[in-house]
């Protein structure tokens, strides 16, 4: 199954990291009058305000996606202390954006930011280890870190630990655990978690294979741009219409 990093927005001005890039499905984008705002108390040295202006930058929520100067941004507001200004440097350098892609550096920035408790950071930490970007891979040091990231109610976190559960990654393989932390996630409305609960009734892992409900949960994903998602819907309703032709040519 294609795994995406796809983190939780809690709020605006909590923004998690997204796969995409310039931002333009989001319906609680910052009016003018908050982005002159957070822009005002940037200037003024506040570290709010300049991880607010490092968002709108990154996202694009103004004009097009400037990685750099997002980074610049939450340079300043990471050296104030701001534990989600340094998941955010440590997510870019993750992916590469706006800087050389150091899998190195973006682990030193998630430390900082979960020496801080901070969620987030706690997750990315067991992301990298989940897939030994960074460091060497070690599932049991990844589930430490999702565990202390759930503890906070991270969403993302009880999806990845579905992820370690349904393939059996340091664990035996458990589908019924796997579905439950699914369900944990997206109570919350994790698009992640819906693709795989999605993805468990469509294969029938854990529970009696069911289409019209993997189809339920691969809706719900797609309705919040999952891409995979949508392509699963598209695939199985291909499949029905293909079923279909062909029963309709066997009784001709």
């Amino acid at each position: 199954m294609k795994r995406y990093m796809k983190g939780i927005l809690a709020s605006l001005l909590m923004a998690a990291p997204m796969t995409w890039s310039c931002l333009d499905v989001f319906s609680n984008v910052p009016t003018s009058e908050q982005v002159t705002q957070w822009k005002r108390d940037a200037a003024r040295g506040d570290a709010g305000g300049q991880y607010n202006t490092a968002l709108i930058h990154y996202y694009g929520y103004v004009g097009t996606c400037d990685y750099p100067e997002a980074m610049r941004w939450f340079k300043l507001s990471a050296a104030q202390g701001n534990s989600d200004a340094q998941n955010m440097i440590g997510y870019m350098y993750q992916l590469g954006w706006g800087v050389t892609q150091d899998y190195a550096e973006a682990m030193q920035w998630y430390r900082l930011s979960a020496a801080q408790d901070n969620s987030n950071g706690q997750n990315m930490i067991g992301y990298m280890y989940q897939h030994g970007w960074g460091v060497t891979r070690d599932y049991a040091e990844a589930m430490k870190w999702y565990r202390l990231s759930v503890e906070k109610d991270n969403h993302a976190a009880k999806d990845n630990i579905g992820v370690i559960y349904e393939h059996g990654q340091g664990v035996i393989q458990d589908y019924v655990e796997a579905m439950k932390w699914y369900r944990l996630a997206a109570a919350k409305g994790n698009e992640e978690a819906e693709l795989n609960i999605g993805n468990l009734y469509q294969h029938g892992l854990g529970v009696n294979r069911d289409d019209v409900e993997a189809m339920k949960w691969y809706r719900l994903a797609a309705a919040k741009g999952n891409e995979e998602a949508i392509k699963n819907i598209q695939d199985m309703n291909e499949h029905s219409l293909g079923g279909t032709q062909k029963n309709r040519d066997d009784r001709n």
